[in-house]
């Protein structure tokens, strides 16, 4: 395959989306000894890559870039060190960029089989959404049978799934929500109850309904003043794990970035000491890098519970790779609550 080239879907340069990409005939390129090479049926956005469009993630490589942290298709070609994983096997896989592409290559390690009939938009929540949600919940902290749990985006993609791992855990969970239609989804997902944004602060609705300090676990994808609020409202004991910042996804230039950051607040430890509280940060990307054998873990724990019928991703949207832009615009501004698959 040395001299194959394929379609890709290449970022050009960084601000609106419409101006964002172009397609590109790129070499396909060929797995190492301990990466398989998969054929992409659907690749999936995340927020990352719209923060990235708006050269606003750190972590994305330079321009020309080649965007995407999950797909789903077969696999075409395998390395050396390759065991678990055949050719002609269907799987879905979290990418370390690169996924917006009609060949993808990654680690053995971050790529799970899925039967024939799974859907693309569940196969693709499986990866980056599902084992998120699993580690923030069974390995970033202990949720306990009882204890009282927000979660913020609970109709979102990984919030939804973060709600279901917490029901199996047989928590009380509050679910924040930005409308009355995202309520209902977060109550079938099991959410005891919902604190909608738009008929006020979430956390004055919170403390009306359990009291002032009276969080135990609070899993944030928000980021800013939700972190600074939650860190006042934790209960003895209380966890707060953040994997997120879409509350900066409206910080159009460098001031208001600068406000974003300092909304987050500042802390010391004493109190974290002092009270048996803790903050932990989420950075699943890191976690690919420093410890690959935990997040295949994370992702074969999830998808195994998938299999079994006790974790069920939101409804997602299929759109043919001519209306990513449309595809993106809808994913930044919160209109498909499932998973976005994007085919060629």
């Amino acid at each position: 395959m040395n001299h194959n080239t394929m379609d890709a879907v290449v970022q050009v340069r960084k601000g609106k989306v419409a101006q964002a990409f172009e397609m590109r005939k790129v070499p396909v390129p060929q797995p190492a000894a301990h990466e398989v090479l998969i054929r992409v049926e659907a690749f999936g956005l995340n927020y990352a890559d719209g923060m990235a469009i708006k050269g606003q993630y750190r972590d994305a490589p330079p321009l020309p870039c080649v965007l995407g942290y999950d797909v789903c298709g077969t696999v075409a070609d395998k390395g050396s060190a390759v065991t678990d994983i055949a050719i002609g096997d269907r799987v879905t896989a979290m990418t370390r960029f690169g996924g917006y592409a009609q060949y993808a290559v990654t680690d053995q390690r971050a790529v799970v089989r899925i039967d024939a009939a799974t859907s693309l938009t569940d196969a693709l929540a499986l990866a980056t959404q599902a084992a998120t949600a699993w580690y923030c919940t069974r390995e970033a902290c202990t949720v306990y049978p009882g204890e009282r749990v927000i979660v913020t985006a609970a109709a979102g993609g990984v919030g939804s799934l973060i709600v279901q791992l917490c029901k199996l855990q047989h928590a009380k969970v509050y679910g924040i929500v930005s409308t009355e239609k995202k309520e209902v989804i977060a109550r079938s997902l099991g959410a005891d109850a919902t604190l909608n944004r738009s008929k006020g602060d979430v956390f004055a609705q919170y403390e009306q309904l359990e009291g002032s300090k009276a969080i135990d676990v609070m899993f944030d994808s928000a980021g800013g003043s939700y972190i600074r609020k939650a860190m006042r409202s934790l209960a003895p004991g209380g966890r707060l794990v953040g994997y997120g910042g879409a509350q900066g996804n409206d910080a159009g230039n460098i001031f208001k970035l600068v406000s974003f950051a300092l909304s987050f607040g500042f802390f010391h430890p004493a109190p974290f000491l002092l009270n048996s509280r803790s903050f932990t940060g989420v950075n699943m990307l890191r976690l690919a890098d420093h410890k690959s054998g935990l997040v295949q873990h994370c992702l074969a724990k999830a998808s195994q519970l998938f299999r079994e019928g006790l974790l069920r991703p939101l409804p997602g949207k299929v759109y043919p790779v001519t209306d990513l832009v449309a595809a993106h615009n809808d994913l930044m501004s919160g209109k498909v609550p499932g998973k976005i698959a994007i085919t060629w």
